[in-house]
């Protein structure tokens, strides 16, 4: 709501960077140089794809978007953490804590924390499906990979973004998100593909 939705996707990007850097210092586990490439381009392309977006950016909402993008780096992180045991039960730990957070910011900002039957549903159905079920697949999948690779492959929600919003607003995506959406799945493709090591370093105690 303070910034343009291109300027929040493309901060949001910087997750992977976080979650590398974040995954390394907590649980010492190596990135792949491959990684790091995928990573670079992914950025790259998606710089493309909102190139040719203007719009003002206000200092607060583009705090709040690295906010964001720090918040899943260490979402991913505490994860690959606690792959060993059960971790999805994090899942809705993290539906408490936003129903928390949430609550806090409509009460300091006055807003209605009443919702129409309309308004309702909309917020039911994403998040059931939309975040919940994306949340638990998600989960399932860092037993299986870094936390930089993990958020890597999250980026893939900035390519499929423009084809959702064509499919039911039918708003059509630019040269530039076409082309660096095709930029961004290369790097995705080209991380899993360059991925000899199915398993991930075992993360070892400090």
């Amino acid at each position: 709501q303070a910034t343009s939705v291109a300027n929040a996707m493309l901060l949001f990007a910087t997750a992977p960077f976080m979650a590398a850097v974040l995954g390394w210092i907590v649980l010492r586990e190596p990135v792949r140089p491959a990684t790091w490439v995928a990573i670079t381009v992914a950025i790259a392309g998606i710089a493309i794809m909102v190139a040719d977006k203007s719009g003002g950016v206000a200092l607060k909402g583009s705090l709040a978007a690295l906010g964001s993008a720090f918040g899943f780096a260490v979402f991913t992180v505490a994860l690959r953490w606690g792959k060993s045991g059960e971790m999805l039960p994090s899942v809705f730990l993290s539906g408490l804590f936003g129903i928390i957070v949430t609550s806090g910011i409509c009460l300091f900002l006055e807003l209605s924390l009443v919702l129409s039957v309309r308004d309702g549903g909309i917020a039911m159905g994403m998040g059931v499906f939309q975040v919940g079920a994306g949340l638990i697949l998600y989960t399932l999948g860092s037993r299986s990979l870094p936390a930089a690779e993990l958020a890597l492959l999250s980026l893939a929600e900035v390519l499929l973004g423009p084809l959702w919003v064509w499919l039911f607003i039918g708003e059509t995506a630019t040269l530039n998100t076409l082309t660096g959406g095709a930029v961004l799945l290369a790097a995705i493709a080209g991380n899993a593909l360059s991925g000899k090591r199915r398993r991930p370093p075992p993360i070892t105690s400090p």
